[in-house]
């Protein structure tokens, strides 16, 4: 066991200096030699959602809206909490700021809710999402 691990990091080791290698040969070339330039800029995703994912932000928050109201069981919480991550999880990367941050609350909310348990007073994170960051927003301009 011990032998494959230490051949297995071998081999990832040896891809990577090999793909460093290349990368630094494919620099070398396409800079012209000694002193060039390489203008490289930063894929930035946008700050806010296109119109599908805006729809999945809305029903992932609808779906914490509906695991945090009262006399739900611990089993709905999470049901509910898993369908609002799956939504989440497939929207694509937003840029910094506000929505950002909003999503990630979001996010961060239902995770909570997924591990729901019989008996946990959900009172102080119906009192947080209250007060957090609004998911409006992410809303198109």
């Amino acid at each position: 066991m011990r032998t494959l691990i230490v051949i297995a990091s071998g081999a990832i080791l040896i891809a990577a200096s090999a793909t460093a290698a290349a990368h630094t040969a494919s620099t070398h070339a396409q800079s012209g030699g000694v002193g060039g330039s390489i203008t490289w800029t930063p894929n930035t995703p946008p700050p806010l959602p296109d119109q599908a994912d805006w729809r999945r932000i809305q029903d992932a928050a609808g779906l914490r809206h509906l695991a945090l109201e009262k006399h739900r069981t611990a089993h709905f919480r999470s049901f509910s909490a898993a369908l609002g991550l799956s939504e989440l999880n497939v929207i694509r990367p937003l840029g910094p700021g506000r929505c950002q941050t909003s999503v990630k609350f979001l996010y961060d909310n239902l995770l909570d809710l997924e591990n729901a348990s019989p008996g946990e007073n959900w009172n102080p994170l119906r009192r947080l999402v209250a007060k957090g960051p609004s998911i409006r927003a992410c809303a198109p301009r």
